[in-house]
């Protein structure tokens, strides 16, 4: 019988398996919900083409997460500036409350800076490999004025 492969170049079972890696919480447990032993997922996970199509399900249900997330990100906000300025909560959980929106508001400008400076290097680049490059200049274009060079 001919083992059916997707157009990743994956069996079934391996398809299988990578979403099992995704949902179970170790590796032992992936294995047995794909059906398969866990010699096998190691060895499948070793594999250079197995592996990258493992990435790629790992970003793509991040990425998913994160954009699922992004939705309640004001709502925290508004809980954590609560917390910080209410005088009645326990002083840990303002002085928490407090870094972790002095900690968010940094990583944003960072990113924000760094998104700015990739952008800008990107646009270098391009700029720099769409013009042609200048020619060194041939000894006699260049004025040494009285002097000459060995």
């Amino acid at each position: 019988m001919a083992t059916r492969r997707s157009s990743s170049g994956l069996t079934t079972t391996q398809e299988k398996a990578i979403l099992a890696l995704l949902d179970e919480p170790t590796v032992a447990h992936a294995a047995k919900a794909a059906g398969v032993g866990r010699r096998t997922m190691y060895r499948w996970m070793d594999d250079p083409n197995f592996s990258k199509a493992f990435r790629k399900a790992r970003r793509e249900s991040f990425s998913q997460a994160m954009a699922a997330s992004q939705k309640f990100a004001p709502v925290a906000v508004q809980v954590l500036a609560k917390i910080m300025a209410d005088t009645s909560a326990p002083m840990s959980s303002r002085v928490s409350a407090a870094t972790a929106l002095l900690k968010f508001s940094r990583e944003s400008i960072e990113l924000d800076d760094l998104a700015t400076r990739v952008d800008d290097l990107e646009r270098s680049m391009k700029e720099a490999s769409s013009t042609p490059p200048v020619p060194p200049p041939t000894s006699q274009q260049v004025n040494w004025g009285d002097r000459a060079c060995a």
